[in-house]
């Protein structure tokens, strides 16, 4: 549908303001689906692949953008990156046993609270070998990753924004999952657009805010609703623009080659040691895609990379 997988950037009053609008559906189910995570957690996984898109969107960058979290909560490990490309993935790790006991606390009443006290968030824009790696970490802070992010932004000084990010999970186990974020920034005064008159400039971007938060969850999440018309039902008064949307899709950067890579890093014989039946196996974390590879080969690639 031309409403789904997709990252619309936009503007507002000619530039003094711009966002971003993105909706997954058909990346998100193939994602969440490979996994087959308990609900709650492949909720939140949707809801963070759609913030890494709405931020890396903003970015001038030829590579990899990482959203990550990392805790002690029930979900431990929560990772999604996007390419410059338009390639999306992500993963988590969690208890099992912990997931059903929050789940069970919540008891359907609201999102349990999966990530637990003293988590971090992290941002990382890798741009290879050649480049240096930008990295921005912050205290998982508030109920969402919404709040999170907004505590990024106010702790690094980073443009003043407002993030809305929601997701719904497929109705009796059938159906897409879909995710979809919404996110304003507000463009600096010096090098960015001019401004006459800045309590004019206060009062627009407070607008701009209100009519953001008066977007219902399923105007976002519908993918029959395409973008430009939800934009333009929101921020007509402010004189909204969109630029071309940004294709998204679910593809993972695993390989064999790449796996061959990281077996000749060991010693042959460490390697060996994690045979089963004669054969190891290397699971992508991401599309869990496997390799295998027999004692043969492990004692060849060696070779080949000696050589």
């Amino acid at each position: 549908m031309p409403g789904a997988d997709v990252c619309l950037p936009f503007i507002l009053s000619g530039g003094a303001f711009r966002g971003r609008l993105v909706r997954l559906t058909a990346a998100a189910t193939e994602i969440l689906k490979t996994h087959q995570d308990p609900e709650p957690v492949s909720l939140l996984l949707a809801e963070a692949m759609a913030a890494a898109v709405a931020l890396a969107s903003g970015l001038k960058y030829k590579g990899v953008f990482t959203l990550q979290v990392q805790g002690k909560g029930a979900v431990h490990t929560l990772v999604t990156d996007i390419t410059s490309e338009g390639d999306l993935r992500g993963c988590t790790k969690f208890d099992p046993d912990e997931v059903a006991a929050e789940i069970a606390r919540a008891r359907g009443r609201s999102m349990p609270h999966l990530l637990g006290p003293g988590a971090h968030l992290s941002f990382t824009v890798d741009q290879g070998p050649d480049t240096e790696r930008y990295q921005g970490i912050v205290e998982l802070s508030g109920e969402t990753l919404a709040d999170a992010i907004h505590h990024y932004f106010r702790q690094s000084e980073q443009l003043e924004s407002a993030l809305k990010i929601v997701s719904s999970a497929p109705k009796d186990g059938a159906g897409p999952w879909t995710a979809a974020a919404l996110l304003l920034q507000r463009m600096p005064e010096d090098g960015g657009v001019p401004i006459a008159n800045r309590e004019e400039n206060d009062d627009v971007w407070r607008t701009a805010v209100i009519l953001m938060s008066s977007v219902k969850d399923s105007e976002l999440l519908d993918v029959t609703l395409p973008p430009e018309r939800l934009l333009h039902r929101l921020f007509a008064t402010l004189d909204v623009a969109a630029a071309k949307a940004r294709p998204l899709a679910a593809r993972c950067r695993c390989s064999r080659e790449r796996s061959e890579r990281i077996l000749a890093s060991f010693p042959v014989e460490e390697v060996k040691s994690y045979a089963e039946d004669g054969k190891i196996h290397m699971t992508c974390e991401f599309c869990r895609a496997d390799y295998v590879f027999s004692e043969s080969d492990i004692e060849a690639i060696a070779d080949q990379h000696r050589a």
